[in-house]
């Protein structure tokens, strides 16, 4: 059984550092690693943008698609020579619910993850991604502070 470390990633510095991180602990634990960008979709949440039309909806997904496939070919250009593998994966949907899937879904045994990401009003107010993942996983939870 080949070790697997999830490490989500966003568009941030602090992403790059602990993917950086997780890669080196990945070494030193013979695991390969998984990063993963979650798209979160437009949502047509009571908000003055509510009024898009089906098509605005679907080009606003298709362009925070196109940003996600960015984040990634940072990500994969950051990391070039790394001492471990890593593979790439883009899902969509609540970050929160798609990391722990994901996790599950690929047999993770570990998710390393940064304590803060891009959106650090939604978090406080939401709660973060870090504390649901962390709360709900069912494998150990590693959460980088920078």
């Amino acid at each position: 059984m080949t070790n697997k470390i999830l490490i989500p990633i966003d568009s941030s510095e602090v992403a790059l550092e602990v993917l950086k991180y997780g890669a080196d602990l990945a070494q030193k634990l013979n695991s390969t690693v998984i990063a993963l960008h979650v798209i979160e979709p437009y949502s047509k949440n009571p908000t003055i943008l509510s009024q898009f039309k089906a098509e605005m909806v679907k080009q606003t997904d298709e362009l925070f698609e196109a940003v996600g496939k960015e984040i990634v070919a940072h990500a994969q250009s950051a990391m070039q020579g790394a001492s471990v593998p890593i593979s790439y994966q883009i899902r969509m949907g609540n970050a929160a619910e798609q990391i722990l899937a994901a996790a599950k879904e690929l047999d993770c045994s570990m998710i390393v993850i940064g304590s803060r990401g891009m959106n650090a009003v939604a978090e406080f107010i939401l709660g973060s991604v870090s504390s649901k993942v962390s709360m709900y996983a069912e494998i150990p939870v590693l959460i980088v502070k920078k």
